[in-house]
């Protein structure tokens, strides 16, 4: 029971983390989940990864449409990249609105995985992190 709470403790601080950095990095905007978009960077290898680990994550009915939702990103960013001819090793940006990189978070966070995939897991989700921190939408901001 302890471990149910610690889990769903996490995954909560994860989304409100996100949730925070991204509404600090627009200030005055107005902008739904749906309209605001992360780019988080990894590997090709941690997209595959993370595909692996959502097909394990057990769901219930109601989350049928944010699981498909999240797992077509990863899976469309992983074809690209392939076509592309990239090494698991090469760096692949995904993008993603707000809602699905929450959704991600909730899913990631249910999973089961070994304890030698925890450094490749802790990577996936710093990367989501890194993507929404002030810093890096500035740099995006700068870009366009």
């Amino acid at each position: 029971m302890h471990a149910i709470r610690f889990v769903l403790g996490c995954a909560i601080a994860s989304i409100v983390m996100v949730a925070t950095a991204v509404s600090q990095q627009q200030n005055s905007e107005q902008s739904s989940p749906q309209n605001t978009i992360l780019k988080p960077t990894m590997t090709l290898g941690d997209v595959l990864f993370a595909i692996n680990v959502l097909n394990t994550v057990e769901i219930k009915g109601n989350e049928v449409e944010a699981f498909l939702d999240v797992k077509n990103v990863f899976v469309k960013a992983a074809q690209e990249a392939q076509k592309a001819k990239k090494a698991e090793s090469d760096p692949v940006t995904i993008e993603m609105n707000l809602l699905t990189a929450n959704n991600f978070l909730m899913l990631f966070q249910r999973a089961s995985i070994p304890g030698s995939a925890a450094e490749r897991f802790q990577a996936v989700k710093q990367a989501l992190y890194a993507s929404a921190s002030p810093q890096q939408s500035q740099q995006s901001q700068q870009k366009r």
